[in-house]
């Protein structure tokens, strides 16, 4: 694989750009750069996590990627960030104080990439009386003076578990770890669009990955995004939408999960992206099965959430709650490169999950695949035209420029060899193979 990642980076890239895609979305590469384990500094020589990831910022940069999602940054009752207690207080997360939070943005901005926070603002965690109801939220006052220690009123009226809320009934669906916030009350969103624009402005963000987005009504994350970053930064929403099974069996026909989510981004008039869970659980079903028929929806194009609105579709294979070490729905870590092969080079917005890279000796494999991607500049909005989608092959040809092999079977027909001898491969893996256009090098590729 060494030859083969050297090759790649070798050749030039054509200066093209995708001109139907939204400003801010079309040639995201993003990078989820921490998991369940990122806070643990007994397991990285008591160094705190974000002076270990500025320290991997070069390679970073080095491997083409232009966001990086960091983690709740603000005080938590639990130590990954997803119970916030006190918004402002960033000196006492898990995962580093302010000041390294501030010198990780810095670097990562100087190296031309763009630092996307995640952002918890479905619930707050307030104090509690010794018998374990609801009093107040923690004593904050904002950088224009605006306290934050809200009462009953902050909490939905209706939370089926912190029955003590006096606010208007939940504009979306309740969750039993936390308060849920009325975002219906002006006075709440006032206090978290200013937070926004402190993390904007103070720390160095430009972007947002909203946690829970199901938690509330769409049409507030799209002000959220309006009176803080704006329309053009890229921002994306967490919105794990369930399956269509059969018992243990996945239905081939997706589209009402793929409707669940194109709802949301129609509600939210298509103001952030939302991540493409369709797509992760038919991938991984079709790669654990053997079963590539799945990745060709009935209209004959690509049968997630990116085969409808690929521009706001973050694919990805796992992240901190599927992987390792919480494995909630695990993609097979001996698959990684097929799996990357099809989320790197199709259309949508790929998310590279980091420990597949670190844990995995800067993972050449993804390497060699984002080199063909930004060789043959795919966008979010590439087109794509599936040859074959059997149960042991699947062939695509990407813009006329990358043609991609998934699936066991080496022998493929002869009208598709045809094809492919106008191309040259680029790189190969276990059960994948991806040529490109040779046009577009400046060198063949090495053997």
């Amino acid at each position: 694989m060494d030859e083969v990642e050297v090759a790649v980076s070798a050749c030039t890239v054509k200066e093209a750009k995708c001109s139907t895609c939204k400003t801010g979305y079309s040639d995201v590469v993003l990078l989820q750069a921490f998991d369940w384990l990122s806070t643990k500094r007994s397991l990285h020589s008591d160094k705190s996590y974000y002076r270990r990831i500025e320290d991997r910022v070069p390679m970073i940069a080095d491997f083409g990627f232009t966001h990086v999602w960091l983690p709740p940054p603000s005080l938590s009752v639990d130590e990954h960030g997803y119970m916030p207690s006190e918004i402002y207080n960033l000196d006492g997360s898990e995962y580093g104080d302010e000041a390294e939070l501030k010198s990780l943005v810095q670097a990562l901005k100087k190296a031309g990439i763009v630092a996307v926070c995640d952002i918890v603002i479905n619930h707050r965690c307030a104090e509690y009386a010794s018998d374990g109801r609801f009093i107040s939220f923690a004593d904050e006052v904002t950088p224009s003076g605006r306290r934050i220690n809200w009462g009953a009123y902050a909490i939905v009226g209706d939370d089926p578990f912190f029955r003590e809320g006096q606010g208007a009934n939940d504009s979306g669906d309740s969750i039993e770890i936390a308060p849920d916030l009325d975002h219906t009350n002006a006075e709440i969103r006032e206090a978290i669009i200013e937070w926004l624009n402190w993390l904007k402005d103070d720390i160095g963000f430009s972007g947002w990955r909203f946690d829970f987005v199901q938690g509330y009504a769409p049409n507030f994350v799209r002000e959220y995004v309006e009176k803080t970053v704006g329309f053009e930064q890229f921002c994306v929403g967490e919105n794990w939408v369930g399956m269509t099974w059969s018992g243990s069996f996945l239905e081939y026909n997706q589209d009402k999960p793929r409707r669940v989510l194109v709802d949301w981004l129609n509600a939210a008039d298509e103001c952030a992206a939302l991540f493409d869970f369709v797509t992760k659980g038919i991938l991984q079903e079709a790669v654990k099965r053997v079963e590539f028929w799945r990745l060709r929806d009935q209209q004959g194009g690509m049968p997630g959430l990116a085969g409808w609105v690929p521009q706001s579709a973050v694919t990805f294979l796992d992240n901190h709650d599927t992987g390792y070490p919480q494995n909630h729905w695990p993609f097979p870590l001996d698959r990684l490169g097929l799996g990357y092969a099809y989320t790197l080079l199709h259309p949508g917005i790929p998310c590279v999950f980091g420990p597949h890279i670190w844990c995995c000796d800067e993972n050449l494999e993804i390497r060699a695949l984002l080199s063909c991607r930004k060789l043959a500049n795919v966008c979010c909005e590439s087109r794509v035209d599936i040859k074959i989608a059997e149960s042991d092959l699947y062939v695509a040809v990407i813009d006329d420029k990358i043609i991609v092999k998934l699936g066991p079977r080496y022998d493929v027909p002869g009208e598709i060899l045809a094809q492919i001898a106008e191309f040259e491969l680029a790189t190969h893996g276990d059960d994948y193979a991806v040529w490109i256009r040779k046009e577009l090098l400046e060198q063949p590729f090495e053997e």
